[in-house]
């Protein structure tokens, strides 16, 4: 299975992908925490994406790409993956269904989970006041959740105009509640 989950920042998409890893046997490949590793590495693909990120620009499609391409193949040894982070524009989704019909694969199911903008912006100055994130403002986070749902909804269309199973998952409530909507939207597809 090649799934695919989106959420705003603070929607508790962690939180629920290691869940649904750990239930599913699906590879958790998260963009965010293979760049960082990359760059805590030293690579030469996490030293390009250091700089790009200390300037606070986005990583370009083609380096993103290339990265997903590097670590695809180690979904191979469980029940599939489940890809986070990425892809964020329709033209990785373009790119990634590419890779995949390579190996004779394609997207099954994308998971979104949906949080009211208040909540989301509630759990994120908590977060931040906890954490001591100075840059974590209410401008702030506006704002990336702006470019989130102005990103996100493009790729999800990309998806449904497929026919690939678009789960928009309730985000609010316990995590324990959230998952088990999750678990359901999966074995249903799944079958």
């Amino acid at each position: 299975m090649i799934g695919i989950i989106f959420g705003p920042p603070g929607s508790g998409k962690g939180t629920q992908a290691a869940r649904i890893e750990a239930e599913f046997n699906l590879k958790h490949l998260s963009t965010g925490e293979i760049l960082r590793a990359e760059v805590a590495r030293g690579t030469p693909i996490g030293k390009e994406a250091g700089r790009i990120m200390a300037a606070g620009d986005l990583v370009p499609d083609k380096l993103i790409v290339d990265i997903v391409r590097g670590r695809l193949p180690e979904a191979e040894a469980g029940a599939g993956v489940l890809l986070d982070g990425f892809p964020r524009t329709v033209r990785q989704a373009q790119a990634l269904d590419a890779m995949l019909a390579e190996e004779g694969h394609r997207v099954d199911l994308v998971i979104a989970l949906e949080v009211p903008e208040g909540d989301l912006i509630e759990r994120l100055l908590h977060r931040a006041k906890v954490e001591g994130r100075a840059d974590d403002t209410r401008k702030a986070i506006t704002e990336r959740m702006h470019e989130y749902h102005k990103l996100t909804e493009a790729v999800l269309d990309h998806y449904a105009r497929q026919g690939v199973a678009l789960e928009r998952i309730n985000g609010t409530g316990t995590p324990e509640q959230v998952f088990d909507r999750i678990r359901r939207a999966i074995v249903i597809s799944s079958r």
